[in-house]
């Protein structure tokens, strides 16, 4: 019971949430527009009325760094607030290709970046592959899903694939920057 009340605490009420989820649906626009300062403007009003925003607190990395101010965020209710914004790193991936501009999102099975590809100047998602439970098979079924996908050309109907590859022992995969959120919001919302 006790904890309850705590979470209740911290949770906005679905009103507050409804806000929350617009401005941050308005800073991801920004992100798409590259207007750095709106995007660090929005996140901080998201702060005020949820200070333990991870969206916001990486939404507000994001615009340091691509304003060349300082990154690092100061974590405003819980230590945990500081580790959302370090998930920000690694700076790049394959070398410099795509240097990481933010965490888009993370699951069970991969962690998701959004990155600028300075070879193709153009923003991506670059997709890293957990591998913790995966074993050789499971791997080479990544990599065909991967090559069956990019295979299929323009489909409208399937994300196409960039790239491909390896960093540190795992997989990743390189694909277009989608706005609208993640898939669970999508299918909630409609």
């Amino acid at each position: 019971m006790f904890e309850w009340r705590i979470m209740h605490r911290i949770m906005p009420s679905e009103r507050v949430q409804r806000r929350v989820d617009d401005l941050l649906d308005q800073a991801e626009r920004a992100v798409s527009d590259r207007d750095w300062a709106t995007v660090q403007e929005i996140a901080e009003a998201v702060l005020i009325a949820d200070s333990q925003n991870g969206d916001a607190l990486v939404f507000i990395a994001m615009a340091q760094s691509a304003l060349g101010l300082n990154t690092s965020v100061k974590p405003v209710a819980r230590e945990s607030s500081a580790e959302l914004v370090d998930a920000v790193k690694p700076e790049s991936f394959v070398d410099g290709r795509y240097e990481v501009r933010g965490l888009l999102g993370e699951g069970g099975k991969k962690s998701v970046y959004l990155a600028h590809d300075t070879v193709l100047d153009r923003d991506v998602a670059f997709a890293v592959i957990k591998t913790e439970d995966l074993d050789n098979e499971s791997l080479v079924r990544i990599t065909r899903e991967a090559q069956a996908m990019a295979r299929l050309g323009d489909n409208p109907n399937i994300m196409p694939i960039f790239d491909l590859g390896e960093e540190d022992g795992r997989p990743y995969l390189v694909q277009p920057v989608m706005a609208g959120g993640d898939v669970e919001t999508l299918i909630k919302d409609s």
